[in-house]
């Protein structure tokens, strides 16, 4: 490995915006594995470090650093460095490590290889937080992974599903990956075509509603089409095969609706605890509440278990030429690997982007705009939509009174969870969630 001063890596660490442990103490810092990249006239390290806190569990990340008179920089702010990186990915190509290898992997074929320009273009977005992103000639945008976790990343086995072993093309395909094989193995980068000109659905639904009074009969269109988008996304997932058995539908069990509705019980008692001292209200309804998790475990089981993508809501889609595209099957952050790859009801999926419409209608009013109950409108949209592209699926519930029954225990887990968000990170949004709870609470 190019020669660095670990002894700067902490204090290297804590100026980067995708560090997430800048509010602890670092007791040491590890170099667990590393390799020496050398490509297109630029030479660095890609070094996968162990933060090892005073208190708390270690964290991994991943370094593309070089020497400097300061003790390291990041690599990947030279052009040439990440057109090294990149250059690895497209050509499959392969590098030993001092506990493994970095492998490059080249899905896309060679329909794939883009007629990228030399010498490519790199323009860096400034929009994540927790990675690094880049557009490479206005084609391909790879996201480095900076905070690195040990097992399969299902951002990378779902974009690789989708993309070879289904018709499903309402996402940005991927293209690629970089992963680290050995002890500290790990998925480091992902490449996807980049869809230029697109808006993000949580600002396109915004800017819609500021503009609208009513909505009218073409957004509501646009809401069907985006439902259909999640169905067809949905029955993708659904048609993996036995020989599959990460994507394989399993059998909805009477004792997964029982730990599903006994969690959001459990959860339920927390978050009313909590803002309770708030809107006292709340706890007047606490029995209706627990009601509408309860009917989730004695719904008589039907359909099936299945991918899904985990953390869906507006901010997962993009608007792009009239069309509706889904991306980021990450999952949410802050669950392990393991868990977002659990398979789950598909209509956990549909709740999560319910709950994103009531958000947009009471961003708005926030902002001090009139309230109009738009949402309820949209939600009938999206539903419908769904619906039509996946009634009689194998993976859903046989009837429509289970269908209604999970569907509003889902959209109860996803309250709890805003609640929660907003009393530790946004005090003055809390009253979203709340508003809607004491409206499920009247809904009995």
């Amino acid at each position: 490995m190019t020669t660095l001063d670990l002894t700067k890596l902490p204090d290297y660490l804590k100026h980067q915006r995708w560090f997430s442990g800048k509010a602890w103490p670092i007791k040491h810092v590890t170099v667990m594995d590393h390799a020496t990249i050398e490509a297109g006239g630029c030479a660095f390290s890609l070094a996968v470090v162990e933060v090892v806190y005073e208190l708390g569990s270690p964290e991994r990340y991943l370094l593309p650093v070089q020497p400097s008179t300061d003790g390291v920089r990041d690599a990947l702010e030279n052009d040439a460095c990440m057109r090294g990186l990149f250059d690895l990915i497209r050509t499959g190509g392969h590098v030993a490590s001092a506990a493994g290898r970095v492998e490059g992997e080249w899905i896309a074929g060679q329909e794939g290889l883009l007629a990228l320009p030399s010498p490519l273009s790199v323009r860096r977005l400034q929009v994540e937080q927790s990675n690094t992103s880049v557009v490479l000639g206005e084609q391909v945008i790879l996201k480095i992974i900076r905070k690195l976790e040990a097992g399969v990343n299902p951002e990378h086995e779902v974009g690789r599903f989708l993309a070879t072993r289904t018709s499903f093309r309402a996402t940005p395909s991927l293209l690629g990956a970089l992963h680290l094989e050995g002890t500290a193995g790990a998925t480091l980068a992902v490449a996807h075509r980049f869809v230029p000109d697109a808006t993000d659905g949580w600002k396109y639904t915004l800017d819609r509603l500021r503009e609208e009074r009513a909505v009218g009969e073409r957004f509501l269109s646009e809401m069907r089409d985006l439902g259909m988008r999640v169905g067809e996304l949905h029955l993708a997932f659904a048609s993996a095969s036995d020989e599959d058995p990460a994507f394989a539908p399993e059998p909805l069990l009477q004792e997964d609706l029982q730990r599903w509705s006994a969690s959001i019980v459990g959860e339920l008692g927390v978050t009313l605890a909590d803002a309770s001292r708030q809107t006292p209200d709340l706890e007047r309804g606490r029995e209706t509440l627990i009601e509408h998790a309860k009917r989730l475990a004695q719904v008589t089981p039907s359909g099936q278990k299945i991918r899904i993508h985990g953390d869906l809501h507006l901010g997962q889609v993009l608007r792009a030429q009239g069309q509706w595209l889904i991306f980021d099957f990450e999952g949410e952050p802050a669950r392990s690997f393991t868990a977002r790859r659990e398979k789950y009801s598909a209509l956990r999926d549909v709740a999560g982007m319910i709950r994103s419409f009531d958000y947009a209608e009471a961003t708005v009013a926030l902002e001090g705009g009139t309230p109009h109950d738009r949402a309820g409108a949209i939600r009938e949209a999206f539903v419908d939509g769904y619906r039509q592209v996946t009634r009689g699926a194998a993976f859903l519930p046989s009837d429509e009174g289970a269908f209604d029954v999970m569907l509003r225990a889902f959209e109860l887990e996803k309250l709890l969870y805003e609640v929660r968000y907003e009393l530790q990170n946004r005090p003055d949004w809390v009253r979203i969630p709340v508003q809607a709870l004491l409206r499920m609470e009247a809904a009995q």
